[in-house]
């Protein structure tokens, strides 16, 4: 992957071969760099982030850290591929468990706050199959290239699966509807580092809440917002209203919402 000749030979070969298809270009390349990448004038055109899995288990785990910057640049930067889990690592809930000892209604709401911010983030995002659903197997270090892990639908019998595997159909469906989340373009207007809340807008009519902490805040007020009027959860249905500027609300454990402005 050092030779980026070969890597821009290899992309122009590919794209010759079915020329009247669309082509993407992904590089496992790790660390992520911007190097590597077509925006840059380089040979792909993205690059595998290891980053975000790292940052958003790090920041749900221990509730005494709250990397800032990080979880900004993991939200912002474009032209790679976010994961929470990938062939290289253990699925999300299974770190969570064995990480943070967060099992069962602790680890489900931790995975639904960062199927959240997976799917509102700038970058391409990439779910493993059975993520979105609950599957938490470990996968363990020796044959995984051999082992079978064949789905578990049953999971799907059980409310927290299910409900899990209902907001990823939702935040599908939010990607092929808003065009605002496909851009490149993110505005963080609001952060409080001590209250463990991170808050972006994807557009002037959509807003994302993040809450990282565990305890409840109640009449929390988040000024900066872009626009005053009716604002609607994505996810839940629920209705906010926006004056002055000012979203006041209730901020759960581990939350985030996705704002809607209604016209």
């Amino acid at each position: 992957m050092d030779n980026y000749d070969i890597l821009r030979e290899l992309d122009g070969i590919a794209r010759s071969v079915r020329s009247s298809q669309p082509f993407y270009t992904a590089a496992e390349y790790v660390p992520e760099t911007p190097d590597i990448l077509n925006s840059n004038g380089r040979p792909v055109d993205v690059c595998w982030s290891c980053s975000f899995h790292g940052v958003m288990a790090n920041n749900l785990i221990d509730q005494s850290k709250f990397e800032l910057d990080l979880m900004k640049y993991i939200i912002s930067a474009s032209d790679l591929v976010n994961y929470l889990s990938c062939h290289d690592n253990e699925r999300f809930l299974f770190v969570l468990g064995k990480n943070g000892n967060l099992f069962d209604d602790d680890a489900f709401l931790r995975m639904r706050f960062a199927l959240i911010i997976l799917m509102t983030s700038v970058s391409v995002p990439f779910i493993t199959q059975g993520d979105e659903f609950g599957e938490s197997r470990e996968w363990g270090s020796e044959g995984q290239n051999t082992k079978e892990f064949p789905m578990q639908w049953d999971l799907l019998k059980n409310e927290r699966n299910r409900s899990l595997f209902d907001t990823c159909k939702r935040l599908i469906e939010l990607r092929k509807q808003r065009e605002d989340v496909k851009e490149k373009t993110v505005n963080f207007i609001y952060e409080h580092y001590d209250n463990r809340v991170l808050v972006y807008a994807r557009s002037d009519t959509l807003v994302v809440v993040t809450h990282f902490s565990s305890e409840e805040k109640n009449d929390y007020e988040i000024n900066n917002f872009p626009q005053n009027g009716k604002w609607i959860d994505w996810l839940t249905n629920e209705e906010f209203q926006v004056d002055n500027n000012t979203l006041k609300t209730t901020l759960r454990p581990i939350d985030g919402k996705i704002l809607v402005l209604q016209k």
